[in-house]
Protein backbone atom coordinates (compact mmCIF):
# COMPACT_ATOMS: atom_id res chain seq x y z
CA UNK A 1 0.00 0.00 0.00
CA UNK A 2 1.24 3.58 -1.31
CA UNK A 3 2.03 5.48 1.86
CA UNK A 4 1.15 9.22 1.50
CA UNK A 5 3.74 12.02 2.68
CA UNK A 6 3.28 13.15 6.38
CA UNK A 7 6.07 14.72 6.49
CA UNK A 8 3.54 18.40 6.50
CA UNK A 9 1.53 17.10 8.73
CA UNK A 10 2.01 19.60 11.83
CA UNK A 11 2.78 18.48 15.44
CA UNK A 12 1.72 19.37 18.99
CA UNK A 13 3.11 22.90 18.37
CA UNK A 14 0.09 23.98 16.65
CA UNK A 15 -1.92 24.20 20.08
CA UNK A 16 -0.43 27.87 19.83
CA UNK A 17 -2.30 28.80 17.04
CA UNK A 18 -6.22 29.91 17.64
CA UNK A 19 -8.47 26.87 16.61
CA UNK A 20 -10.26 27.50 13.81
CA UNK A 21 -6.73 28.64 12.02
CA UNK A 22 -5.04 25.94 13.19
CA UNK A 23 -8.05 23.38 11.82
CA UNK A 24 -8.43 25.60 8.26
CA UNK A 25 -4.36 24.89 7.78
CA UNK A 26 -5.21 21.00 8.34
CA UNK A 27 -7.70 21.03 6.11
CA UNK A 28 -6.08 22.67 3.45
CA UNK A 29 -3.50 20.11 3.67
CA UNK A 30 -5.66 16.84 3.42
CA UNK A 31 -7.51 18.42 0.31
CA UNK A 32 -4.13 19.09 -1.37
CA UNK A 33 -3.20 15.20 -1.33
CA UNK A 34 -6.48 13.69 -1.77
CA UNK A 35 -6.47 12.22 -5.08
CA UNK A 36 -2.72 10.34 -4.31
CA UNK A 37 -2.47 7.12 -4.97
CA UNK A 38 -3.99 4.45 -2.63
CA UNK A 39 -4.18 1.16 -3.11
CA UNK A 40 -7.72 -0.81 -1.49
CA UNK A 41 -7.19 -4.02 0.19
CA UNK A 42 -11.36 -4.08 0.46
CA UNK A 43 -12.02 -7.37 -1.04
CA UNK A 44 -8.47 -9.16 0.59
CA UNK A 45 -10.10 -8.12 4.00
CA UNK A 46 -13.28 -9.07 2.85
CA UNK A 47 -11.79 -12.61 2.07
CA UNK A 48 -10.23 -12.93 5.61
CA UNK A 49 -13.05 -12.42 6.97
CA UNK A 50 -15.69 -14.70 5.10
CA UNK A 51 -12.80 -17.52 5.34
CA UNK A 52 -12.31 -17.01 9.13
CA UNK A 53 -16.06 -17.63 9.35
CA UNK A 54 -16.41 -20.38 7.11
CA UNK A 55 -13.10 -22.24 8.45
CA UNK A 56 -14.01 -21.67 12.36
CA UNK A 57 -9.85 -21.85 13.14
CA UNK A 58 -9.11 -22.77 16.41
CA UNK A 59 -8.77 -19.84 19.06
CA UNK A 60 -5.21 -19.58 20.81
CA UNK A 61 -4.75 -21.27 23.86
CA UNK A 62 -4.21 -17.92 25.47
CA UNK A 63 -8.25 -16.95 24.37
CA UNK A 64 -9.40 -20.00 25.96
CA UNK A 65 -7.56 -19.93 29.07
CA UNK A 66 -8.66 -15.61 30.02
CA UNK A 67 -12.43 -16.92 28.87
CA UNK A 68 -12.63 -20.36 31.15
CA UNK A 69 -11.17 -18.33 33.89
CA UNK A 70 -13.86 -15.69 33.59
CA UNK A 71 -16.58 -18.49 33.26
CA UNK A 72 -18.19 -15.95 30.85
CA UNK A 73 -19.76 -17.34 27.50
CA UNK A 74 -18.24 -15.37 24.32
CA UNK A 75 -18.77 -16.29 20.63
CA UNK A 76 -15.24 -16.21 18.93
CA UNK A 77 -16.30 -16.77 15.59
CA UNK A 78 -17.80 -12.74 14.89
CA UNK A 79 -16.86 -10.27 12.78
CA UNK A 80 -17.89 -6.40 13.78
CA UNK A 81 -18.92 -4.64 11.32
CA UNK A 82 -19.60 -0.24 11.15
CA UNK A 83 -23.54 0.09 12.08
CA UNK A 84 -24.33 0.85 7.97
CA UNK A 85 -23.15 -2.23 7.14
CA UNK A 86 -24.93 -4.52 9.52
CA UNK A 87 -28.59 -5.78 9.03
CA UNK A 88 -29.93 -7.19 12.18
CA UNK A 89 -32.14 -9.80 9.77
CA UNK A 90 -28.66 -11.33 8.57
CA UNK A 91 -25.47 -13.52 10.20
CA UNK A 92 -21.67 -11.99 9.53
CA UNK A 93 -21.91 -13.88 6.93
CA UNK A 94 -24.65 -12.17 4.52
CA UNK A 95 -23.62 -8.70 5.92
CA UNK A 96 -19.91 -9.38 4.78
CA UNK A 97 -21.43 -10.39 1.18
CA UNK A 98 -23.92 -7.70 1.11
CA UNK A 99 -21.20 -5.16 1.94
CA UNK A 100 -18.77 -6.47 -0.59
CA UNK A 101 -21.92 -6.19 -3.30
CA UNK A 102 -22.23 -2.01 -2.47
CA UNK A 103 -18.57 -1.89 -3.13
CA UNK A 104 -18.45 -3.88 -6.39
CA UNK A 105 -18.98 -0.95 -8.38
CA UNK A 106 -18.33 1.88 -5.93
CA UNK A 107 -14.32 2.56 -4.76
CA UNK A 108 -13.41 1.79 -1.05
CA UNK A 109 -12.65 4.50 1.41
CA UNK A 110 -9.77 4.61 3.76
CA UNK A 111 -11.65 5.02 6.85
CA UNK A 112 -14.24 2.08 6.49
CA UNK A 113 -10.95 -0.27 5.41
CA UNK A 114 -9.52 1.38 8.86
CA UNK A 115 -12.91 0.59 10.37
CA UNK A 116 -12.95 -3.21 9.70
CA UNK A 117 -9.17 -3.66 10.33
CA UNK A 118 -9.34 -2.38 13.49
CA UNK A 119 -12.61 -3.65 14.66
CA UNK A 120 -11.65 -7.58 13.83
CA UNK A 121 -7.31 -7.27 13.57
CA UNK A 122 -7.51 -9.85 16.14
CA UNK A 123 -8.38 -12.32 12.99
CA UNK A 124 -5.06 -11.34 11.93
CA UNK A 125 -3.17 -10.97 15.45
CA UNK A 126 -4.00 -14.74 16.01
CA UNK A 127 -2.95 -15.69 12.71
CA UNK A 128 -5.95 -16.36 11.04
CA UNK A 129 -5.36 -14.54 8.40
CA UNK A 130 -1.92 -12.76 6.41
CA UNK A 131 -1.57 -9.26 8.22
CA UNK A 132 -3.08 -6.21 6.04
CA UNK A 133 -2.29 -2.91 7.06
CA UNK A 134 -4.80 -0.43 8.73
CA UNK A 135 -4.43 2.90 6.27
CA UNK A 136 -3.20 5.50 8.23
CA UNK A 137 -5.37 8.64 9.44
CA UNK A 138 -3.36 12.11 8.22
CA UNK A 139 -5.41 14.07 10.96
CA UNK A 140 -6.79 12.32 14.35
CA UNK A 141 -8.35 14.60 16.73
CA UNK A 142 -10.17 14.21 20.23
CA UNK A 143 -11.92 16.16 23.03
CA UNK A 144 -9.23 17.18 25.69
CA UNK A 145 -9.20 15.72 28.81
CA UNK A 146 -10.14 18.11 31.89
CA UNK A 147 -9.03 17.92 35.81
CA UNK A 148 -12.17 17.68 37.77
CA UNK A 149 -11.80 21.04 39.13
CA UNK A 150 -11.49 23.10 36.26
CA UNK A 151 -13.75 25.48 35.85
CA UNK A 152 -16.38 25.04 32.08
CA UNK A 153 -16.43 27.86 30.19
CA UNK A 154 -19.20 28.70 27.62
CA UNK A 155 -18.30 26.67 24.21
CA UNK A 156 -16.26 23.83 26.02
CA UNK A 157 -16.33 20.07 25.02
CA UNK A 158 -17.35 18.58 28.07
CA UNK A 159 -17.62 15.24 26.42
CA UNK A 160 -15.71 12.31 25.07
CA UNK A 161 -15.43 12.57 21.07
CA UNK A 162 -13.13 12.15 18.23
CA UNK A 163 -12.57 12.48 14.60
CA UNK A 164 -10.21 10.89 12.49
CA UNK A 165 -9.42 12.04 8.75
CA UNK A 166 -7.84 10.08 5.72
CA UNK A 167 -6.12 10.79 2.74
CA UNK A 168 -8.91 10.55 0.59
CA UNK A 169 -11.25 12.86 2.17
CA UNK A 170 -13.11 9.80 4.23
CA UNK A 171 -13.49 10.07 7.49
CA UNK A 172 -14.87 8.34 10.87
CA UNK A 173 -16.22 10.31 13.83
CA UNK A 174 -17.44 9.77 17.07
CA UNK A 175 -19.68 11.69 19.50
CA UNK A 176 -19.51 14.86 17.78
CA UNK A 177 -22.83 15.63 18.87
CA UNK A 178 -22.79 14.42 22.42
CA UNK A 179 -25.31 11.57 21.11
CA UNK A 180 -23.21 8.35 21.41
CA UNK A 181 -23.42 8.24 17.41
CA UNK A 182 -20.49 7.12 15.12
CA UNK A 183 -20.53 8.29 11.61
CA UNK A 184 -18.89 6.95 8.70
CA UNK A 185 -18.48 9.46 5.89
CA UNK A 186 -16.48 10.25 1.99
CA UNK A 187 -15.91 13.61 2.40
CA UNK A 188 -14.56 15.56 5.13
CA UNK A 189 -15.86 19.02 4.06
CA UNK A 190 -19.11 18.59 5.14
CA UNK A 191 -18.34 17.54 8.60
CA UNK A 192 -16.00 20.34 8.61
CA UNK A 193 -18.74 22.98 8.07
CA UNK A 194 -20.93 21.75 10.25
CA UNK A 195 -18.31 21.09 13.25
CA UNK A 196 -16.04 23.51 12.67
CA UNK A 197 -16.52 25.30 15.96
CA UNK A 198 -16.79 21.36 18.10
CA UNK A 199 -13.88 20.72 16.20
CA UNK A 200 -11.88 23.87 16.75
CA UNK A 201 -11.90 22.99 20.28
CA UNK A 202 -10.39 19.61 20.24
CA UNK A 203 -6.68 18.49 20.65
CA UNK A 204 -4.39 17.01 17.83
CA UNK A 205 -3.10 13.69 18.41
CA UNK A 206 -0.46 11.64 16.99
CA UNK A 207 -0.90 8.64 15.15
CA UNK A 208 0.98 5.87 16.60
CA UNK A 209 1.80 2.88 14.58
CA UNK A 210 0.61 -0.30 15.59
CA UNK A 211 -2.33 1.10 17.69
CA UNK A 212 -3.65 3.71 14.66
CA UNK A 213 -2.67 2.78 11.47
CA UNK A 214 -0.35 0.19 9.89
CA UNK A 215 -0.19 -3.64 11.47
CA UNK A 216 -2.35 -3.58 14.37
CA UNK A 217 -1.44 -5.24 17.85
CA UNK A 218 -3.32 -5.57 21.06
CA UNK A 219 0.31 -4.61 22.99
CA UNK A 220 0.89 -1.25 20.95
Amino acid sequence: MAEFDMSGVPGEELSSISGEERLGNLMQLIEAQRGEGWESRLHDILDSFEDFLTLRPEPPQAWKDTYAASGKQFDYYQIVLPKDFEDPYEDDLGNIRRLRGEFEREPSTMALEHELISRNYFVYENGHAEAIPAPRPMLMLESQDRDDDQEEQEGDITWDCCISIFADGSYVAYNLENDDEEVLGEDFKSVFKKYIGTLSKMQLVIPVEGRDYGILRSDA
